[in-house]
């Protein structure tokens, strides 16, 4: 009665092996296939590391800087918070789609700091000597190359002396898939730069995909 056989016992034990080894290998099988999958693509957030680039642009609370071709606003709100509720971050951009979504964005969140204005491919409509800052990210390889020296020489203008302007763009080597065809050298870049009166008084190196320069627009004498 209280006793089962041991006929039923062994059969209970084997039982439990057979479960145990099916389930180890599973797990194995599982395992082996995690490792042989290839990894999934990177973020933005990944290898641009927005935080950071805005940390080293050295932005001050109530500062005005201008995200040339934001875009829907990648790093506009980023900068938004640099600056501060005293700042003010000018957004421009040639796309309707990109300023309804910075401004409907900024409506929603009830953002006050940041203003965004309807450019053109050569002129970006800011006043001249009129903000701290100006960045410009991935922007310049999808301007027309005839009309490039113009719109730099726009951007200059419009930054304050002992100002600065950062420009991020594609590594001719980057290993992402993204226009690949339409990349400019860095050479050309700090030539577009200081044929507008900047000097190039910095590069920072932690970018893999971009290189990330910095000008200064000299003091007036």
């Amino acid at each position: 009665g209280r006793y089962r056989p041991m006929k039923t016992r062994k059969t209970t034990r084997e039982t439990i092996r057979n479960r145990y080894m099916a389930v180890l290998t599973t797990v194995i099988a599982i395992s082996s296939f995690g490792l042989a999958a290839p990894p999934n693509k990177a973020s933005r957030n990944d290898w641009q590391q927005p935080d950071r680039v805005v940390v080293d642009l050295g932005l001050k609370e109530g500062a005005s800087v201008a995200d040339v071709g934001c875009g829907s606003g990648y790093f506009t709100f980023r900068l938004s918070k640099a600056v501060g509720p005293k700042g003010k971050v000018l957004a421009t951009e040639i796309s309707d789609r990109g300023l309804k979504a910075v401004a409907d964005r900024a409506k929603k969140e009830k953002i006050t700091n940041i203003q965004t204005i309807k450019s053109d491919p050569k002129k970006t409509k800011l006043a001249a000597n009129s903000v701290d800052a100006a960045i410009i990210v991935n922007v310049l390889h999808h301007v027309k190359k005839e009309d490039r020296v113009e719109l730099v020489k726009d951007i200059a203008a419009a930054i304050k002396p002992g100002g600065s302007f950062f420009i991020l763009d594609w590594r001719m080597k980057a290993g992402i898939s993204h226009d690949k065809n339409h990349r400019v050298r860095r050479d050309v870049l700090i030539g577009y730069a200081e044929g507008a009166g900047l000097k190039l008084d910095a590069e920072f190196f932690y970018l893999k995909n971009q290189v990330f320069l910095r000008f200064n627009k000299p003091a007036k004498k």
